[in-house]
């Protein structure tokens, strides 16, 4: 079975960039054939595993693929007539409803199988409304659709599973999923954790550092939170440990880190792009606005390690990599063409050339040190990691379709984002708080783009409608999906991270909140003062950015309990007030933030320093 998942990835990958470079199929074409790909790689993935671990659900799976697979090869045969006909005017066959029928009952019991019944239960839910909602009183009610008309719509038109997001899956997720485990197969992923231990190892606190400068670079080329805080995680945990810091603290900020890899530009996560084609923007003006907010949601964690160093008494390091750095930085290049691409060209060009720049690279390397004979399996690890990657993406773009589709369909959209409203009191403050809560719980336990996409038609058109601008309304939704991974009772990435560190899960998971609470403000910041999506004049831009950074700082600061050194509650209030003052744009709000850090400041200079907590080499290996 591993043979024919191989195969199936490497005809996903072949079909790619063929169509990257000779043009895309039409697009009912394009995302039946992506689809099926990518189902009939990831079944065969699922199926190669040990048989006697979960052998019903194979079965199921391989039930369901073959249900959903059948569908899909229906579809190609036909369609030319699908693609031409006229929607709800032309009326489908009996087997038509069928298949689709079928396919979508596949859909939903492989969306099941790979993110959870939380997931399943949402779209059944909507499934349910779109079946029975006419006998619902008041606004929530629908005047009621034909069994053909539902399945028309939810899976034989645009608005359904194959609508935009799995259209953005099936031309530009994938080559930006491959180019990120090409380079990760190919030496670039150490190389990146190589270059963060140089840059910060021999800093205070260097390893927790490192963690941090690595999991931004990682999330240029991984995706998944899950998959950064293993992959950074196994080098910068330990290090952590030997330098101070507690088990459950070390993988805390490994979690926190490996969350924020989506927002980092060029290469964002693979929701980035379905946000473009939903703002109905180019996809670079999404990476430009995300530059600040990244770079704020870093500082934040990186603020808070190194206060914690401070306060823990924790010293420099002194860590060196193995070998000469030097030796790997032309994988830079591939980030860079990536980038320089992406804003000269459309980002499926920017996908291609960066894979390319990748085994141009690869193969020089593998050249120079005699092993050019392991180039093809590299690009084969390469392909079949893509291929991994893209089954939960692909599926859950389009098994969110369904739930696009019911809110289209039905108007429950509408009647939703007014709900909101209401609930709100028409109160722009009291709407982002719900976003958020509904942001997070969908973030703890979907992936990130199945989160954004439940929330795509509901909660943002609820902003927009208030006055915030489309991108930060589409980010804010964005954001808090991907906090989602550190907050507990779930905190998936945290959980992950303490597996790593053994630690306890759960004090790992409320560490890593603590840590990010700087980073729960940033959203706000952006949505209240779109300066900081590069929205405005250059010289608003810079006073907001400026003004952001002294916030977060000193949000950190009073959060941890240190500065240069320990602090007292004293200080640790007004620096908190006068943080959150700055994050809140004005002049006015600016003046008395500053005056009350400068009062917290003045505070911890002035009152006696406590004693940092100096840590033994024995205390840290048995570090609670």
């Amino acid at each position: 079975m591993r043979h024919v998942a191989i195969a199936a990835s490497i005809l996903l990958a072949a079909f790619h960039f063929w169509t990257a470079t000779s043009g895309v199929f039409e697009s009912f074409t394009q995302r039946n054939t992506h689809l099926l790909l990518v189902l009939a790689a990831t079944t065969a993935f699922v199926l190669s595993r040990d048989r006697q671990v979960g052998d019903l659900r194979h079965k199921i799976m391989a039930v369901a693929s073959v249900m959903l697979s059948i569908s899909l090869i229906y579809n190609l045969v036909n369609a030319d007539f699908f693609a031409n006909r006229m929607a709800y005017v032309t009326p489908l066959d009996g087997l038509s409803i069928v298949m689709a029928l079928f396919g979508m009952a596949g859909l939903l019991a492989v969306a099941i199988l790979m993110m959870g019944w939380a997931f399943g239960l949402i779209i059944v839910v909507f499934l349910i409304y779109v079946a029975l909602g006419q006998v619902l009183p008041g606004a929530f009610g629908h005047r009621g659709f034909g069994l053909s008309w539902i399945v028309d719509h939810l899976y034989y038109t645009k608005e359904g599973v194959f609508g935009i997001p799995l259209g953005v899956s099936a031309t530009y997720i994938f080559l930006f999923v491959f180019f990120g485990a090409l380079l990760d197969r190919c030496g670039g992923g150490k190389f990146l954790i190589d270059l963060a231990l140089a840059m910060t190892g021999r800093l205070r606190g260097g390893p927790a550092k490192a963690a941090i400068v690595g999991s931004a670079m990682m999330g240029t080329i991984s995706g998944s939170a899950v998959a950064n805080v293993v992959t950074t995680g196994a080098i910068t945990i330990p290090l952590m440990k030997r330098n101070g810091y507690r088990p459950h603290f070390a993988a805390a900020v490994e979690a926190a880190a490996s969350s924020g890899g989506q927002l980092m530009p060029p290469v964002m996560g693979a929701t980035a792009f379905v946000i473009a084609e939903f703002v109905g923007r180019p996809y670079q003006d999404i990476a430009v606005s995300a530059v600040v907010p990244a770079f704020l949601f870093y500082l934040g964690i990186f603020c808070a390690v190194h206060f914690e160093a401070v306060r823990q008494g924790i010293t420099r390091s002194g860590e060196r990599i193995e070998g000469g750095l030097w030796t790997g930085v032309l994988y830079l290049v591939p980030i860079g063409v990536v980038a320089a691409a992406v804003f000269a060209f459309s980002p499926m060009r920017a996908g291609v050339l960066g894979s390319v720049s990748v085994l141009v690279v690869a193969a020089s390397y593998m050249l120079f040190r005699g092993e050019i004979v392991q180039l093809p399996r590299r690009i084969l690890e390469g392909i079949e990691a893509a291929a991994r990657a893209m089954g939960p993406v692909a599926v859950a773009c389009a098994a969110s379709g369904m739930i696009v589709g019911v809110l289209s369909l039905t108007g429950l959209g509408l009647a939703l984002n007014n709900a909101i409203l209401d609930l709100a009191g028409q109160s722009l403050w009291a709407a982002l708080v719900l976003t958020m809560l509904s942001s997070l719980i969908l973030g703890m336990g979907l992936p990130t783009v199945a989160a954004y996409l439940v929330q795509a038609g509901v909660t943002i058109p609820a902003l927009v409608s208030l006055g915030v601008a489309p991108i930060p309304a589409h980010l804010f939704v964005f954001y808090f999906a991907i906090l989602g991974n550190v907050t507990p009772p779930v905190a998936v990435a945290a959980y992950a991270a303490g597996g790593v560190a053994q630690a306890d899960p759960a004090r790992t998971g409320w560490t890593a909140l603590a840590i990010s609470v700087p980073a729960f403000i940033v959203p706000y910041m952006f949505v209240l003062d779109p300066a900081l999506v590069l929205q405005g004049g250059w010289l608003e831009i810079l006073v907001s950015v400026a003004t952001a950074i002294v916030g977060v700082v000193a949000l950190a600061g009073a959060i941890v309990g240190s500065l240069w050194r320990r602090i007292a509650f004293a200080s640790r209030l007004p620096l908190a007030a006068g943080a959150l003052l700055m994050l809140i744009p004005g002049i006015s709000t600016d003046v008395a933030g500053a005056v009350l850090i400068l009062i917290g400041i003045g505070f911890a200079a002035s009152r006696p320093a406590f004693n940092a907590i100096e840590t033994t080499s024995e205390e840290r290996e048995n570090a609670p």
